[in-house]
């Protein structure tokens, strides 16, 4: 019985590594039609990082109006260059020009500013292609996300009836 018990132990202590992970992560959001919204870009790496880039695919509507780094992410004299690139992606590279590294952690490492059009409906953001380095430029693997951003229905809808002005006239 105590073999058993603690090859159990084993199966799930190893379980646990292996689900943990490094991720790049924005949270879901809601956001009004042509308005502006600040959003935290969260890094959870279980791996000191160097650096890292990855690319972001944006719904129709919605684009990046600005970006930069985070207090966190001065601290570690990180430099961040956020780009649309030629196929409508994009792409975000945080580096640093010294040799430092982002400490295992879960925290925002940099915000974005997005930008939703008049006619935006909402959609998924879809995180990909992501990619880290350890202090001896090793590669390390990220694993991307989807976020979703909704409108709010009550600017889906438009003015509300009770709201417009009418002409005078009964039916």
């Amino acid at each position: 019985m105590r073999h058993f018990l603690l090859t159990i132990m084993m199966v799930l202590a190893a379980l646990t590594v292996s689900a943990q992970s490094n991720r790049i992560v924005i949270e879901d959001f809601v956001v009004d039609r042509d308005s502006v919204v600040t959003v935290p870009v969260v890094l959870a790496n279980e791996t000191p990082m160097r650096g890292l880039q990855f690319k972001m695919a944006l719904p129709e509507g919605l684009k990046i109006e600005s970006s930069h780094l985070t207090k966190y992410s001065e601290k570690y004299d990180m430099n961040l260059v956020c780009r649309q690139t030629d196929d409508g992606f994009y792409a975000a590279f945080i580096y640093p020009l010294g040799r430092v590294c982002y400490p295992a952690d879960s925290v925002a490492i940099m915000m974005l500013d997005f930008a939703a059009g008049p006619d935006f409906k909402g959609g998924d953001i879809i995180l990909s292609n992501a990619k880290g380095s350890t202090i001896d430029n090793k590669s390390i693997t990220i694993d991307g996300d989807t976020t979703t951003i909704t409108v709010p229905a009550s600017s889906l809808i438009g003015i509300p009836i009770d709201q417009t002005q009418g002409n005078g006239k009964f039916f």
